[in-house]
């Protein structure tokens, strides 16, 4: 009687798990949002006359939407839709922004019109887009959300003070973005300190 052969069906190795070539570009999404932020809040709260705006529009446009637009697209490259809707629709808000302020406003102004309600309602657009990026966010992270619903409220209260035309209500919308600022930059310096160091060294909630 022959021996029965007993055939064996190799196991199917893992797949390895795939790793993106390209580095995490959240940190310099935050550093770019920060520092642009930083010196619009000095402007906003009052820190710094308004005759500043068109410095602090020169560096949104490098940093705020240059860089931020570059971090967005490397999240999506990344596969990381989040992230990379946040950055780049945020770069988007600083390019509009300029425009704004460097164009249609004057534009409107110099032909006898009051752009306020369109301005108003253009930040309230915004605060709105944002209060429900800050829904979606309610599923990563303290410090995202922190982040998130401060600018939500920045937005919501700045629209508030244009359409009532109270210069203390915006002033308080400043000083709420450069909390917001300084948080996204010791986000952002964590974020840094912890890769370099490839160890939690700076504590992010």
């Amino acid at each position: 009687m022959s021996e029965a052969t007993i055939e064996t069906t190799p196991v199917a190795e893992a797949a390895p798990v795939a790793t993106s070539s390209v580095g995490d570009p959240f940190p310099l999404g935050l550093i770019s949002f920060g520092i642009s932020s930083v010196l619009l809040a000095s402007v906003m709260s009052g820190m710094y006359d308004a005759t500043s705006l068109t410095a602090v529009l020169s560096l949104a446009l490098a940093l705020g939407f240059f860089t931020e637009l570059i971090a967005g697209l490397l999240h999506f490259a990344r596969g990381e839709t989040f992230p990379g809707l946040v950055f780049t629709i945020f770069a988007g808000f600083w390019l509009s922004y300029a425009l704004l302020v460097q164009f249609y406003s004057p534009a409107v102004v110099k032909a006898g019109g009051d752009p306020t309600n369109v301005t108003g309602l253009y930040l309230l657009a915004w605060g709105v887009m944002t209060a429900y990026l800050v829904i979606a966010a309610l599923r990563t992270n303290k410090t995202t959300i922190f982040i998130l619903g401060l600018l939500a409220l920045v937005f919501l209260v700045s629209a508030w003070g244009t359409f009532a035309g109270s210069t203390g209500i915006s002033h308080a919308a400043g000083y709420i973005l450069f909390v917001d600022a300084i948080a996204a930059l010791y986000a952002s310096a964590a974020m840094i300190i912890n890769t370099v160091w490839e160890r939690p060294v700076v504590p992010i909630p």
